[in-house]
Parts: C-alpha cells; structure tokens; sequence
C-alpha cells in the first residue's frame, strides 16, 4: 500500500505528534497551548476521535467553540491533550459544567443526569478507559499504514 503525497503528509505529521505525545509536554509546550474549556471527547460522524469545547488562545481558530484536530493523547488528570495539530491546555470539562449546573438551587432536589451536552452529529465519549483504548488503537492503526507505506516505498527502490 502506497499513500499519495498528501496522505503521507498527513501521517507524517500524526506520527510527529504520537511521539511528542509519548515524551509528554514540556512546561514550554504548555505555556504557549491554547486553553480547552467545557470540553468532551467526541467520536466525529466520519468516526475520528477528537475534542470540541471552547477555545481560548488559538493561533489560527477565530471562533470559541471548536472542534480539534484528531485527538492523539490526553491526560485529563494532568490537565493537557495533544492532537495532531497541537496541545491543549485542558480547563473544565463539560461532565464538570452538567454537574454544576446540576447543583440544587435554593434547596431544591439536584438534577443530576438532567443535563447532557452534546455536539450534533457527533458521539460522546464519556468513558475514560474507552477513550484511551480507541486512542491506542488509532496509533496502532497509524503505525501499521505508515509501516505498509514504507514497505511499498522501499519496494520500488
């Protein structure tokens, strides 16, 4: 199997940011991240793992409700995410925002599992250990493309 240029371009750059995403963030990395807020993991409707959520500090993004780029690590926990295009500083999330809003106002019962955000046409992933395993699967999917790729390269050689 032989990638066009473009396709080759593409995972290129994907592999570029599984190994800086195996490596990690450096405090540098993460100072110059834009900010994800009220954010999920999403499956988009062509089935590529990514984050929407709103933005703060994107360098090319005008708008504050966006869609990333195909997600390629997260550490929820540690507060960052890497995609292919970039790190994300990770704020609240939108599990975080529902039970907020969720919360009782004036003694009132709470709501919890009243509120569900979600972006039309697209999945949730509001499992963790789901989202690592597809997440892993995908890199194991890029490596194999990229390793057939290589092969019918070095094949013509």
């Amino acid at each position: 199997m032989k990638l066009s240029s473009s396709d080759r371009a593409w995972f290129d750059k994907v592999l570029r940011a599984i190994a800086a995403a195996e490596a990690g963030p450096s405090d540098a990395d993460l100072v110059t991240a834009p900010v994800l807020t009220n954010w999920s993991a999403a499956v988009s409707p062509r089935g590529h793992v990514l984050l929407w959520g709103e933005v703060i500090g994107h360098p090319v993004l005008l708008s504050d409700h966006i869609t990333t780029s195909q997600l390629i690590a997260i550490d929820a926990e540690a507060g960052w995410a890497r995609t292919a295009s970039r790190w994300y500083r990770l704020g609240r999330s939108i599990d975080a925002l529902a039970a907020e809003v969720a919360e009782p106002v004036n003694g009132q019962a709470k709501l919890a599992g009243s509120f569900q955000f979600t972006l039309p046409g697209f999945a949730n992933i509001n499992d963790p250990e789901l989202l690592q395993k597809l997440l892993a699967t995908y890199i194991m999917r890029v490596r194999a493309i990229d390793a057939a790729d290589r092969a019918a390269r070095d094949g013509e050689a």
